[in-house]
């Protein structure tokens, strides 16, 4: 996968993750990303997981959220560490 430009990653994170996003867009996420069998979200969790091995590949997220972490790096991060706080933040050198 390259450039994350279209994927469904950053379009959630657009809507979901974005300062100009309503109140309680980013709990929604939350309760997105914990609906079992959610074909989308299975699709989001595949590119987050992409995306926090390869973050080179996803200039277009910081564009579409617009992220105060200092990184992608550490907005990829957090974002897992939110959404799945039961699993560990996946890291290439871990495989």
């Amino acid at each position: 996968m390259s450039e994350l430009t279209d994927s469904t990653l950053v379009r959630l994170c657009a809507v979901h993750c974005h300062p100009a996003a309503d109140e309680g867009a980013y709990d929604s996420l939350k309760r997105l990303a914990g609906r079992p069998g959610d074909a989308e979200m299975a699709r989001f969790k595949a590119e987050l997981r992409h995306a926090l091995d390869f973050p080179e590949e996803a200039p277009s997220l910081y564009r579409a959220v617009r992220y105060s972490d200092g990184s992608t790096q550490r907005f990829l991060r957090r974002l897992w560490r939110d959404l799945y706080p039961d699993e560990p933040v996946p890291s290439r050198s871990a495989r």
